[in-house]
């Protein structure tokens, strides 16, 4: 007895609901996808809306940037130490490691020079 066939032609099987195996999985996919689909539904369909407060609608936009200016202020006077501009340019401090000869270097070794025989 011959294997049944899938919907795409290639052989199925008594387990997979007599699909293949790549149609079976896709199947699975969109049940899932599907069950999915439900639960939000469902679940979106328990929530409730409150109206905002009247805390929240005295709120104004001077307030706001006040809010924004002061967590930029606390952020710069964190304990953490800064560097200074002096500190991260190497050509501002006594640095001596010559970063421009080192790039070289390894782009000399990535890319070797390719040329052709002489005659």
């Amino acid at each position: 007895m011959d294997p049944p066939l899938c919907a795409c032609g290639f052989f199925g099987s008594h387990e997979n609901n007599n699909m293949c195996s790549k149609c079976y999985k896709d199947h699975v996919l969109k049940l899932n996808v599907l069950k999915l689909n439900e639960q939000m539904y469902q679940s979106m369909a328990n929530l409730t809306v409150s109206s905002p407060s009247d805390d929240q609608d005295s709120h104004t936009a001077d307030e706001h940037k006040n809010d924004e200016s002061s967590l930029i202020s606390r952020v710069s006077e964190s304990d953490e130490p800064r560097e200074k501009k002096e500190e991260i340019y190497p050509e501002e401090h006594s640095c001596t490691v010559d970063y421009k000869q080192i790039v070289r270097q390894l782009l000399r070794k990535q890319n070797p020079l390719i040329q052709s025989d002489k005659l």
